[in-house]
């Protein structure tokens, strides 16, 4: 199992950092590979390679949030 990425947030809006979010999602492949959830794990996969090219910022992303709360218990 791969180790759970920190929470990263941006100060001045809230919203998760996008090395951050690209982090999460990159983790979150992972563990959907690891399960056998091809399509899942391939929407990570492309989410956190778009986000790890993305310009610096901050992402509002409740799918995302959703995903770390679980896995942050």
């Amino acid at each position: 199992m791969n180790k759970i990425p920190p929470v990263e947030r941006d100060e001045l809006t809230g919203g998760l950092t996008m090395s951050c979010a690209s982090l999460w999602c990159a983790f979150l492949a992972d563990e959907f590979d690891w399960q056998g959830n091809r399509s899942l794990s391939e929407y990570y996969k492309r989410r956190s390679q778009e986000l790890s090219v993305a310009p610096t910022g901050s992402l509002h992303d409740r799918q995302l949030e959703e995903a770390i709360k679980r896995w942050k218990r």
